[in-house]
This record gives structure tokens, sequence and C-alpha cells, in this order.
């Protein structure tokens, strides 16, 4: 991307700049450039030091022929480019070769890192280059043999230098000269593009250059504690002791998740058959097992699990749905009691009582401390809840679409906390406090209603809040025209139900669609409307995982409801394939990752409306 837009910036450029005589001495170089090439230093070249990022497009034409195939629009992208600027750069540019780019530290700069980046593309040959750049009026001077700099514009600077590989000329571009002549060498004569393996696209982020050359610096989050502290003080000593215990236990975390990580990588890859889809893989690694989140990576590998069979009961109609494996709640035991202790001596200062400044914050915790595998699913409200023309109303209400959740909770404790939550929030103490001491008007909160739920479902209770229309147009980022924005309230249910030794809870604006819902995985009457019957999931039923699961462009849509991205969401076309994605982590290392596939079938769902037109 970077290297794009370098190439972008040279292709921009104005060709309508005034032309600069050739120098004797490019001339000369002109003349003899068999000799030249035959002088140019080809010896390999080790990485620079300090390396801090690199990343490689490992044949950028045929990525861009793979992906534009999947959409089925017949483009044809040379032709395309052979429009406006890039039609004088095309012809020269070799994309079957990697495109890199690379950054480095300048050890030398102790208080400010200075980052020297440089990015470099395949040409066909030099000469093809030399008389491109000149016919664009672009000033082009020899730097040595067989190298030769070109200036596209005031901000960027390029050679054109021979190279191993497969390209064997490449542009190289950066910033400025000192930068240039750093990490030229090695993106002609090194091998940048050898850490994408197989990979369409790499990005890699090491941190150990930046840890060994400012590491020291972390210790200035130590010493900032005390003005954070005075700012977020409340004036509890209680609050203000766990507070600081947290800030403090926090800084420590990240000073030593900072000197064990040693990179992040990105990785895109393009399977053209077997299935056809695009795989997108997000890595981390330490090189240390001090930090907390090393030990939660080492000890998840021993959790990981293929999907459970509750898991395929959820709706069918889902668009995503996900089990996480079981969890490992004593190792975040320790932040669980300071949360508890904030949340205690917090209701105290706003005046709860003392009932509930106790039992809130411990239903909290207790919750927080299930172990069990959980699964979740999300989804859109069916059509027949909705009408053939829902009003305002109806289409605010549709947007919560519907959520499930289950969870191992032998214990109740799912219940136990919606119940103390509810009785929070009616607390008269709380309520006088929060109106007496910080002018709440209590009396215009949105009224929470409970009581039993329907007998089919087992142990169930009904909660249901009113909440004004304004305001959930707010929450969904619908209230850019006041006017359509429905008056009075919206209802919001949610629905809490028992199996065995899992509580259940559904939530949405349709109470009969929380209450189908949740008799559907509670007494399904055949794999028939279920993930069962869903194809492509096939692969979460063996593969292992820490949590896993399925996402929908239909998902995506619903939860990406905001004003800036709906016109260009509402551009593309509807897709409900599942695309599969797994997160692990691993006792080697440590280390972890998140997998997404998309099937290249979500891409012609997507171009759908473009191939319509004609």
């Amino acid at each position: 991307m970077a290297a794009a837009s370098l190439l972008a910036g040279i292709s921009a450029c104005s060709s309508s700049s005034k032309p600069e005589a050739a120098s004797a001495a490019t001339e000369a170089a002109e003349q003899s450039g068999a000799e030249a090439e035959v002088a140019a230093d080809l010896t390999p070249v080790a990485a620079p030091e300090n390396l801090v990022a690199l990343s490689s497009l490992r044949a950028p034409a045929q990525s861009l022929d793979t992906v534009l195939g999947w959409t089925g629009l017949g483009l044809d992208w040379r032709a395309l480019a052979q429009t406006g600027a890039a039609s004088q750069l095309l012809p020269i540019l070799d994309l079957d070769a990697p495109v890199d780019a690379v950054a480095t530290l300048d050890p030398k700069s102790k208080n400010k890192p200075k980052v020297y980046f440089a990015a470099a593309v395949g040409l066909t040959s030099r000469q093809a280059a030399l008389d491109a750049f000149r016919g664009m009026d672009m000033p082009v001077d020899p730097v040595e043999p067989g190298v030769y700099s070109v200036r596209p514009n005031e901000n960027t600077l390029c050679f054109i230098a021979p190279a191993l590989g497969k390209a064997k000329v490449r542009l190289v571009c950066s910033e400025n000269a000192e930068s240039l002549e750093l990490l030229a060498p090695y993106l002609t004569r090194g091998n940048p593009a050898q850490a994408a393996g197989d990979a369409a696209f790499h990005l890699e982020l090491r941190a150990e250059p930046a840890w060994r050359l400012y590491g020291d610096k972390v210790q200035l989050l130590e010493l900032s504690i005390p003005m954070l502290m005075g700012e977020v003080s409340i004036g509890n000593a209680e609050f203000d002791a766990a507070l600081r215990e947290l800030l403090s236990s926090s800084v420590a975390e990240v000073s030593s998740l900072a000197a064990e990580l040693n990179d992040l990588r990105l990785d895109l890859h393009l399977k053209e058959n077997n299935p056809a889809e695009l795989t997108m893989k997000l890595g981390v690694s330490l090189r240390g097992s001090t930090s907390w989140v090393a030990s939660a990576l080492s000890s998840a590998e021993g959790r990981a699990a293929a999907a459970p069979d509750v898991f395929w009961k959820l709706p069918q109609d889902a668009t995503q749905a996900s089990y996480q494996s079981k969890a490992d709640p004593q190792s975040y035991e320790p932040a669980l009691v300071l949360l508890e202790r904030l949340a205690q001596s917090g209701l105290g200062q706003l005046g709860a009582s003392a009932a509930v400044q106790k039992d809130w914050p411990q239903a909290l915790h207790q919750l927080l401390t299930l172990m069990g595998s959980a699964v979740s699913a999300q989804g859109e409200v069916p059509e027949r809840l909705l009408g053939a023309s829902p009003d305002a109303r109806e289409q605010l209400r549709a947007r919560a679409g519907y959520v499930l959740l289950g969870l191992e909770d032998e214990s109740k404790q799912l219940g136990a906390f919606l119940e103390r939550t509810l009785k929070a929030y009616e607390d008269p103490a709380l309520r006088k406090g929060l109106s007496q001491r910080y002018g709440v008007k209590t009396d215009k909160l949105p009224k929470v209603t409970s009581k039993k739920g329907p007998a089919r479902l087992p142990e169930s209770r009904v909660y249901e809040l009113s909440l004004p229309a304004s305001a959930m147009a707010k929450l969904y980022d619908a209230d850019d025209d006041k006017s359509a924005i429905p008056s009075g309230n919206v209802p919001l249910v949610l629905i809490t139900a028992r199996d065995g030794a899992r509580s259940w809870l559904a939530f949405s604006s349709y109470a009969s669609l929380a209450e189908e819902r949740l008799a559907g995985v509670l007494a399904p009457s055949g794999p028939e409307g279920t993930l069962e019957r869903r194809a492509g999931l096939e692969p979460l039923r063996s593969e292992r995982a820490n949590v896993a699961g399925f996402w929908t462009v239909s998902a995506l849509k619903q939860r990406l409801q905001r004003k800036k991205l709906d016109r260009t969401l509402r551009s593309l076309g509807e897709s409900d394939t599942p695309m599969l994605f797994r997160a692990n982590g691993h006792a080697q290392g440590p280390s972890g990752e998140i997998e997404l596939h998309v099937p290249s079938q979500v891409f012609r769902e997507l171009a759908a409306p473009y191939a319509a037109k004609p």
C-alpha cells in the first residue's frame, strides 16, 4: 500500500513541467549503458539493522486478476489503466514481480524516533523507464554506474537501479535521499519478499528494535499515574486506592508486553480453487512469558475445541454466530477483584444502599468467573414481522435485530446478575443520590419491568425496557433527520431461560421473535431451521479453536449502519455466504492468530448490483 501511494504520486506528477536539458554526464551514461550495467554492484545485501516494518505484494498483476475474476464483472484493469496518467507508467512496470516496502529506525535519534522508509517496484527495463520519465519531464540524473535518480515531484526521490530477483531493474522511492541511500541496496539486492512466503500480501511489524532503542521510555507511564489519578479521582479513598492499583497493574502489564512483543503479522492468501477464497491471517508472537497476555496465549492451546453440539442448534437465519471454548477465569481473578472493589466504592460514592453496594459488584464478579463454553448468534428481524411498508418506528425497532447467548452456567449466575442489576437500577437510595448529588432527573429514566416468562421456556423471565425513540435513534446513529424520528417509546425485550446447566438469553425489540428464537434452541423440532442445515460451515465441525464462528456481509451491514458508511454499504450487493473465522493461542512463542476466510462467492455477490448495470 505504501508503495502504491508513492507510485500514485509519480503518476499524478504534472507532465507540463518545464523540461530540463540532459547533462553531459547523463548523455555519456546513456551512450555507455551496457558498460554501466556490467559495472553495477549486484552483491547480495542483508536486511538493514533496526528493521521495524516490511511489506510485500508478491504478484500484483496476478492478485488483481484473481480478485476481479471473482467479481464476475469482466473488468480488464490493464485496459482501464491505459487511460489517464497511469498510462505512461504501466508499460514500464513489471507487476508480475513483487512490490516491497521497508522501514527502519535511526539508532542515533535517542529521544524522538526517526523512521527511514522506502518502497520498490519492478521495471521492465532500465532504458524504457528512463525514456518514460524523461517523456514526463521529470529530472533524471546518473548516480553511479547503472543507477539513475529521478524526482517525480518535490516530495519524492527515486532510484532506477539493477536488481536481483524476478525484476532485473527496480524503481525505489522515498521522501528523502537519506532514506533512499540507506534502504535502496536492500530493496534491490536483498530479498524482502522472502518473508511473504506464498502469501499474496505480507505485512510485518517488528517490535524488538523499538524496544531496544526506546524501551526505557516506558517508565514515563509509571510517572504519569499520579497525573492520571488527579484527572479521574473522585475523592473517595477506597475508590481511589483501587483505581491506583488498577492503573499500576495496567502499566506493569503494558511494560511487560512491550518488552516481550516480537512481531505483528498480516498475511493475505488468494486461493484459486478447492475452495476459491481469500484468507486473512493476523498473528502476534512474543519472546517472553511474564506478561498476562503471554500466559493467556500459552494456556489457550489446551482449551481449543471444535464447535460444540449446542452451536448447531442456533438459528439457520443467523447473520453471524460464534462459540468460545472454556475460559480460564483464574488467570484474570486479580483484575476481577479490583473491578469489584471499584464497583463497590463507586456505588457508595453515588449513594447506593449498602445491599446494592455489596450485591451488584459481587454478582458481576461471579458472572465473569464462569469458565464454561459459550455460544452466540445474531440475526435480522424477519420481514413477516415488519410488514410490506414498515413505518419509521418499525424501521428503528428492526435495527436491533435479535441476539442469542448461551452460557454454561450451572450456578445460574446470569439470572442472578440480571436480577441484582434491576434492583440496583430501582434502588431508592441510588436514585436519591444521583438526583441530589449530580442533578439526574431519575423520574425521567426509562421504565423497566420484569415478569415470569412464557411457560414453554423453562425458568424464564422477561425484562422490558421502554426506551425513548430519540434515544434509540441516537444509539444507532439514525438521528440525522430529527423530523423523521418517531415519537414515543420503543420496547427492548430481554428473555432468559434455562436448559440443563446452561443459561440462555435472547434480546430483541420484538418479544415474539426473542421467544421464538429461544424456543428454537431449547426444543428444536429437528435440524431444519438450525445451523445444522447451513452450508459452508463444515470446517467448524473438526478444526479446533479458542473462538470461532462465521460472519456475513449482512451482519456487517447491520452492525455498521452509520451515516458515513451507509451510502457505501447500500451500494454493495447482499451476501449471506458465511465467512469463517478462528482465533487460537499457542504455547510456542507464545503466539496467537486470527483467521478470516472469505469465499470467492462473496465478491461476486457484492459486485452483483454493478453487473446488472448496462
